[in-house]
């Protein structure tokens, strides 16, 4: 048995997050994060097999906290903390797009750039479906149920799809924004913060019932 640390493999996770960051998943080696976190390749190697196996545990990582955070709105609202359940999805929203997660969204940004396409590995799903604490899709369907029941979210439309729709539409637009912040031409790099709270009031505009 390969002995291991749970102190290891949090600093192996961490350097090598920061690394997808700042130089990008494709151009991110394995000797370059055996270097940053301060370990031979041969240690590296022990934990991870490769930069794939890597990537998908930071991923799982920094879902799992996601998910949390994601878990208290919901709970909020299971409470009856919110008025109506768009001011409950409106929160699960702008949770999507929080300022203080840069960093880990750029990493998901830059893993979900590398892993497209013909790249993405067939089990991908399903392991990660097994190793995610909750379902984020089935909370939120429940909230677009109880919206239309209580009138404040249109009943025209089906609503899981609206809820995949809203989920995809506001975490890939804001994820965009960080990786092409520098590089956008529509518009200044000081405004693009302020795109996703606008994608945001479009889309919870857009669910509200139709007059």
């Amino acid at each position: 048995m390969i002995y291991q640390t749970d102190e290891t493999r949090e600093r192996i996770l961490d350097g090598a997050e920061s690394l997808f960051v700042a130089q990008g998943f494709a151009e991110t080696q394995m000797k370059d994060i055996a270097i940053k976190v301060g370990t031979s390749r041969n240690t590296l190697y022990r934990y991870y097999s490769d930069k794939y196996e890597l990537g998908f545990a930071i991923l799982v990582k920094v879902l799992t906290r996601y998910m949390s955070s994601y878990d208290q709105i919901f709970d909020d609202y299971e409470a009856g903390k919110y008025n109506s359940a768009i001011e409950g999805i409106e929160a699960i929203l702008y949770s999507f797009c929080n300022p203080n997660e840069k960093n880990s969204d750029r990493f998901i940004a830059e893993f979900d750039g590398y892993y497209t396409g013909t790249r993405v590995p067939e089990n991908f799903a399903s392991e990660l479906s097994q190793l995610l604490p909750s379902d984020t899709i089935v909370r939120l369907d429940f909230m677009f149920v109880e919206g239309q029941k209580d009138g404040s979210v249109r009943a025209d439309k089906d609503p899981h799809l609206m809820a995949v729709t809203i989920l995809n539409a506001v975490n890939s637009f804001y994820r965009r924004m960080l990786l092409r912040m520098d590089a956008l031409l529509e518009i200044g790099h000081e405004d693009v913060p302020a795109l996703s709270p606008m994608l945001i009031d479009l889309l919870i505009d857009g669910l509200k019932p139709q007059k």
